[in-house]
C-alpha cells in the first residue's frame, strides 16, 4: 500500500499540461495510423497484386498490423516520457525496458501473420490443405514461447524460463490423450493417406473426409451424419482411400438355359467382348467375358472389367447401358437366360406331380381294399 501511495502521490504532482500532451500524443498516433498509414498500404497491396510474386503481397500484409501496432505503442513510450515514467521509481519497470518490450510484441506480431491463411507459407503449402493447418500452428507456438521467454528474460524472470521445463513434464502427463491425437494427426500429415475430400474406408466409418484437425478428423458418412474419429486411433488403423483409384470394377455373372445351342453361345460371347472392347468408358488391359461354368442350373457366363468412370452416377448409368445392351444382344440371338424363379416353378412342377402320383396311389389301395372286401361279403352269402 506504500507503494501505490507514493505512485499516486507522484502522479498527482505531474501538470495537467503533460497529461494532455501525453494524451494528444496518443491520438495523433492513432489518427496517423487510420487516415495515413491505411491509405498507404492500400496503395502498396495494389500494386503488389500486379506483380506475379506472392511474396510482396504477403508481406505488405504482414506487415501492415505490426506498423500502425508499433507506431501506437511508441506513442506510448513517448507519452511515458512526457510524465516521467522513470520518476515514478519503479524497480524494474522502465521506459527503456517497456520500449524493448513493445519491439519484442511488434516482431513477433509480424511473423505471426506470416503463418496466416493469406501469407506467402499458405501459398506454398495450399496444394495440401492437411499440411498447412499443422505447420502454421506449430510455428505460431514457437512464435509465442520465443516471444514469452524474451519478455520474460527482459524482466529478469529466469526462474520463469527454468520452470517451463517443469511445468511442461507434468502439462504433458495430464495431456497424453491430446498429444497422442497431436502425433496422430502428424503421422497423417506426414504419410498423407488421404486429402480433405477423399472417400475413405476404414474398420469403423466409411464417408467423405470434410476436415483435419490437431485433435480429430471429421468424415461425412453416407447417411449424411459426420462421424468424428481421434487421430491416435485413425493413424492406427487401415484405411482404404477409394478416391486413389484412377478405375472402377464392374464384374457379374449370368446363367443361360442349358438347352441352347453351342454356336449362339460362342456368338454371343463374341458379340459382348467387341461391344466391350469398342466402348470408350471401359479400360481395354483387362477385359474378361468366359463361359466358366457348367452346371445343371445351366451355363454360366462370368464378366469382368474396368471403367474409367469415377463419378458415381455416372458409373451406375453406364452399368445400365451395359446391362440393357447385353439383353438387347441375348434377345438378338435368341437365347434364354434362367433365373432362380425357373427352377422354383420347376420344383413346384416336380412337387405337383409327386403330389399327384402319391394321391394316385392312394386310390388305387383304396380300391383294392374295397374290392376285397365285395369279394369277401360275396363268398359268405353264397
Amino acid at each position: 500500500m506504500d507503494i501505490l501511495e507514493e505512485v499516486i502521490k507522484t502522479l498527482i504532482k505531474i501538470s495537467v499540461s503533460k497529461y494532455i500532451a501525453a494524451f494528444m500524443i496518443i491520438l495523433i498516433a492513432l489518427i496517423f495510423n487510420r487516415y495515413v498509414i491505411t491509405r498507404i498500404f492500400d496503395y502498396i497491396i495494389r500494386l503488389a497484386k500486379k506483380t506475379k510474386n506472392l511474396a510482396d503481397d504477403s508481406l505488405a500484409w504482414s506487415l501492415e498490423k505490426p506498423i500502425k501496432l508499433y507506431i501506437a505503442l511508441y506513442a506510448v513510450y513517448a507519452s511515458l516520457i512526457i510524465i516521467d515514467f522513470d520518476g515514478l521509481n519503479f524497480n524494474s519497470l522502465t521506459s527503456d525496458r517497456i520500449k524493448r518490450l513493445f519491439i519484442v510484441i511488434v516482431i513477433c506480431y509480424f511473423f505471426y501473420n506470416l503463418t496466416l491463411e493469406n501469407s506467402f507459407l499458405y501459398s506454398k503449402l495450399k496444394k495440401n490443405d492437411i499440411v498447412f493447418p499443422f505447420v502454421s500452428i506449430v510455428i505460431r507456438l514457437l512464435i509465442v514461447i520465443i516471444g514469452v521467454s524474451c519478455i520474460a528474460r527482459e524482466f529478469g524472470f529466469t526462474g520463469f524460463i527454468a520452470g517451463l521445463g517443469i511445468s511442461g513434464v507434468a502439462f504433458a502427463l495430464m495431456a497424453q490423450d491430446a498429444f497422442s491425437n497431436l502425433f496422430g494427426g502428424m503421422i497423417i500429415v506426414l504419410d498423407r493417406p488421404f486429402a480433405k475430400g477423399d472417400w475413405i474406408q476404414t474398420p469403423q466409418v466409411e464417408g467423405i473426409v470434410e476436415d483435419i484437425t490437431f485433435r480429430s478428423t471429421k468424415v461425412r458418412t453416407f447417411t449424411m451424419s459426420v462421424a468424428t474419429i481421434p487421430n491416435s486411433k485413425l493413424a492406427n488403423e487401415e484405411i482404404i482411400n477409394w478416391s486413389e483409384r484412377s478405375l472402377r470394377r464392374i464384374h457379374f455373372k449370368f446363367t443361360i438355359k442349358s438347352n441352347t445351342p453351342i454356336k449362339k453361345v460362342r456368338s454371343l460371347l463374341d458379340k459382348i467382348k467387341e461391344y466391350l472392347n469398342n466402348h470408350e468408358k471401359i479400360d481395354k488391359d483387362l477385359i474378361i467375358v468366359s463361359f466358366n461354368d457348367l452346371s445343371n442350373m445351366g451355363y454360366g457366363v462370368f464378366m469382368y472389367f474396368y471403367t474409367n468412370e469415377m463419378n458415381f452416377i455416372k458409373y451406375e448409368e453406364l452399368r445400365e447401358e451395359i446391362n440393357i445392351r447385353i439383353l438387347e444382344m441375348v434377345e438378338e440371338e435368341e437365347v434364354e437366360l434362367m433365373f432362380m424363379f425357373n427352377f422354383a416353378a420347376m420344383n413346384n412342377n416336380n412337387n405337383s406331380n409327386n403330389n399327384n402320383t402319391v394321391s394316385n396311389l392312394r386310390e388305387k389301395c383304396q380300391e383294392i381294399e374295397s374290392t376285397k372286401k365285395i369279394n369277401e361279403e360275396l363268398g359268405r352269402n353264397r
